[in-house]
């Protein structure tokens, strides 16, 4: 009998299922079965998955109407009936030896939820997940480890089938945080052993938002509220374990300011970074929530943060979007040399890790059709005419100037690194050049099929 059951959602992408379901083929045992739901699948999916399933043995799928990914999961567990479940998510992939290093790891531990090594591939540069790959070689994880903490979001772990049935364990129906509550409900609701699994890949093929956020993950004020009640519920049943196995509760314990430090973390990686895309409603509860963090966080705490994310300068925020566009970092000047390329520049530019810029833009640019809509409003544009065009930019602008002919997207790292950066100002103009060289060559190798290290 099968010991582990991969558990594939499908839905409308066919080439990122094919790439998935070829990584579940390619294992090196075949003592593992897969389910693949089928969650209201395109014509395309479907043929995919029929192919699958017809060619080979222990493959099987069943239909339901769409649904979210983690309400699609908890059908896919009522399934499976081996000892563990894996999930992985169409466009992913698990290295060939994952599968049969999991079974040894679990025959060798009698762990209840097993851990790989996390690679990131896809547009953006491939890396390890440092966090992972600290957690991948620990043989047995403590509750409070500082990895497992900071790999809320991993998928590609295995989990024992049991917690599903003992505890009436299932993903939330929520589209954001379903694995961090998921896997927090296992270690402390279900007091779950974890154990690392060095010899097992989880690819996970992410890249930037083109377009934005997805639909159903925007930074909303549902999805806002959804985000602080995981992160409350995780930090109040770190703080009933430690009065349990204590007595008493200092607030100054470790687990518990980690476990701040990573909930600050995480709300400013998920909201704050990507600012234009929030209203001023937003805003204004995330400078809350971040005060009544602030004040529950010990000296040190706050300096680390303040050195991880020395770009945002916190405890500063910006209190509304229209105080951003007044305070600018950088000023863009633009006078593309293609057009055509505009509307991937300008969504690249508000996915910036550091956002706090404004941008000119000639008028028969802006007239051209070329402009994204949504960004035609934003408080940080200015429109001027063709003639005299940087004279009058540069004698309006609030930042430090920078001259934009190409019109490629930007990485989405280069306004945070400049905004570091030593240089004069003077110089920032060669620097600004000089790193849109250097992460597109980076790039163009990767798809080539070769990497750069940082």
């Amino acid at each position: 009998m099968a010991e582990i059951t991969a558990i594939v959602t499908a839905y409308k992408d066919s080439e990122g299922l094919k790439y998935t379901l070829e990584g579940l083929v390619e294992q090196s045992t075949e003592d593992f079965e897969v389910i693949i739901v089928d969650n209201g699948a395109t014509k395309e999916v479907k043929e995919v998955i029929k192919s699958y399933c017809d060619e080979y043995v222990g493959f099987t799928t069943f239909e339901i109407e769409h649904v979210l990914t983690p309400v699609a999961r908890n059908k896919g567990v009522e399934k499976a009936k081996t000892e563990y479940v894996i999930f992985i998510d169409e466009n992913d992939y698990i290295s060939p030896d994952t599968i049969e290093e999991m079974l040894k790891t679990a025959e060798e531990t009698k762990a209840d939820i097993i851990s790989p090594r996390y690679y990131i591939s896809g547009e953006n540069e491939p890396y390890y997940d440092q966090w992972s790959d600290l957690l991948a070689t620990v043989p047995d994880a403590d509750t409070f480890d500082t990895a497992l903490l900071n790999t809320l979001d991993n998928e590609g772990r295995a989990y024992k089938k049991k917690f599903f049935d003992l505890y009436s364990l299932s993903f939330p129906d929520t589209p954001i945080l379903y694995n961090t509550y998921f896997l927090m409900k296992c270690v402390f609701g279900c007091k779950a052993k974890v154990s690392g699994c060095a010899g097992a890949i989880y690819d996970k093929r992410n890249g930037t938002f083109a377009c934005g956020f997805p639909e159903k993950a925007q930074p909303s004020k549902e999805n806002f509220d959804i985000f602080v009640s995981v992160f409350d519920e995780i930090t109040e049943e770190i703080k009933s374990i430690i009065k349990e196995e204590t007595g008493a509760l200092d607030g100054d314990e470790f687990a518990l300011q980690e476990a701040y430090y990573i909930y600050f973390s995480a709300l400013t990686n998920r909201f704050y970074r990507y600012f234009w895309y929030l209203s001023d409603e937003l805003i204004a509860l995330l400078r809350e929530k971040y005060e009544e963090l602030s004040q529950k966080m010990v000296e040190e705490r706050k300096k680390k943060l303040n050195s991880t994310f020395a770009d945002l300068r916190f405890p500063g925020m910006y209190i509304c979007r229209a105080d951003a566009a007044k305070m600018p970092m950088f000023s863009l000047l633009a006078d593309f040399n293609d057009i055509n390329e505009m509307p991937d520049f300008i969504e690249s530019l508000y996915l910036q890790k550091f956002p706090f810029f404004e941008i000119y833009i000639r008028e028969s640019d802006f007239n051209s059709g070329k402009y994204p809509e949504k960004w035609k409003t934003a408080e940080n544009l200015h429109i001027l005419p063709d003639a005299n065009f940087f004279s009058a930019a540069r004698s309006d602008c609030s930042g430090i100037p920078f001259n934009v002919k190409n019109a490629a997207p930007l990485d989405p790292r280069i306004l945070s690194e400049m905004s570091l950066h030593k240089a004069p100002k003077a110089m920032l103009q060669y620097v600004f050049a000089s790193k849109r060289k250097q992460y597109a060559t980076k790039s163009y190798l990767k798809r080539k099929g070769l990497a750069m290290n940082s």
